[in-house]
């Protein structure tokens, strides 16, 4: 009788931990699906909302930007951020109004006639293409060969430029998110810091402190690419003789912010209003380009910007070529910065914490 009980003790036994292993099973099942719905639900406001969060990330880099300065400020000054800020926004304001007064004017007589010029280049280009061998063929075995490629390129380009509306208004968006930002730093950051878990949360704040530090330094080298390139580009090109010289020095300095394509890019429009001359001086256009480029890369970064940040060259490529691919132009535009935030991220935690390999953060020094 006893060995009866005992028997159907130990099967009750095996039935309730099979049910509990069930159960545990089913929990477990259950966290992995609500999880995994909570990322894709989060992906899919993501997509939708891609335009608003890189408007946001680009007021980012404008705070970052007008923190560095404030930084730079207290550095050589024993003043409070309050004061430090107001000094940074007031230098920022007159060095804004002085260049504008010094070459705003020029710009908004050349830019215009510069856009008005462009597709007559373009067609230009389409004329002396047709006479290299194998041209004429390969377009005249295509209908309309003029208008399938001239017209549309040309109307994506100047597009680019013209929808000043919307440019204004995202202009003025992104300013007036930086300047929020900028109000009160520690603030936002804590606000992130406190959706990690406790034990994490000062971990979290020495990454993001990381990514800032890195993000200056990236903007600064930027900078002075920027500064150098379209210098160089509108003296070279008023000393050969373009038009617009300076316009297009102006737009050669801009899209030197995205690294490698950027520079690529700029020297399109240059090329195309040197070819309205002679293809002489298109052909020159394009050495000084080389020349400006080369020395930018080789002798001006490694003396004037060392230890800014700068990426692998073939990472940054594949990474800009990714960004057009989800977001266009602003994808384009903002890849290179949210590639060092997320190398920062990935170096800090997972090789540091995860893998236990010490080495230096991006923008940073070797953690101890």
């Amino acid at each position: 009788m006893a060995d009866n009980k005992e028997g159907g003790a130990k099967k009750s036994g095996v039935k309730e931990g099979g049910v509990e292993t069930i159960s545990r099973f089913t929990r477990r099942a259950m966290i992995f699906i609500g999880l995994a719905s909570l990322v894709a639900i989060l992906l899919y406001f993501a997509a939708q909302l891609l335009d608003v969060l890189l408007l946001v990330f680009a007021g980012v880099l404008v705070a970052v930007s007008i923190d560095g300065a404030v930084r730079l400020c207290q550095c050589y000054l024993p003043l409070s951020r309050q004061w430090a800020l107001s000094l940074a926004l007031a230098l920022i304001g007159l060095l804004s109004f002085g260049l504008w007064a010094l070459v705003g004017p020029r710009m908004a007589e050349q830019i215009p006639q510069l856009l008005q010029q462009l597709p007559q280049a373009f067609q230009q280009l389409l004329a002396l293409m047709r006479d290299l061998p194998g041209i004429e063929t390969a377009l005249n075995e295509v209908e309309e060969p003029a208008q399938l490629l001239g017209q549309p390129l040309i109307d994506r380009f100047t597009g680019f430029f013209s929808t000043t509306f919307g440019a204004i208004a995202s202009f003025f968006l992104i300013l007036l998110i930086g300047f929020y930002l900028v109000l009160s730093p520690a603030k936002y950051v804590s606000n992130m810091v406190m959706l990690c878990p406790p034990a994490h949360r000062e971990r979290m704040q020495q990454v993001l402190c990381m990514q800032g530090r890195a993000l200056r330094l990236w903007l600064l080298s930027r900078l002075v690419s920027m500064a150098f390139v379209g210098l160089c580009i509108g003296i070279g090109l008023a000393f050969l003789g373009v038009p617009m010289a300076g316009a297009l020095g102006l737009i050669a300095g801009l899209f030197t912010f995205i690294p490698y394509l950027g520079p690529i890019i700029g020297a399109i429009p240059t090329v195309l209003i040197a070819l309205l001359e002679s293809p002489e001086l298109a052909l020159y256009a394009v050495v000084l380009y080389f020349v400006v480029e080369t020395l930018e890369s080789n002798l001006v970064m490694p003396l004037a910007a060392k230890g800014m940040v700068r990426l692998p060259p073939a990472y940054t490529v594949v990474v800009q070529l990714a960004g057009a691919a989800v977001a266009g132009v602003a994808g384009v535009i903002l890849s290179t910065p949210l590639a060092v935030v997320a190398v920062v991220a990935v170096q800090a935690l997972y090789i540091n914490d995860v893998l236990g390999d010490e080495i230096e953060v991006l923008g940073g020094r070797k953690e101890e």
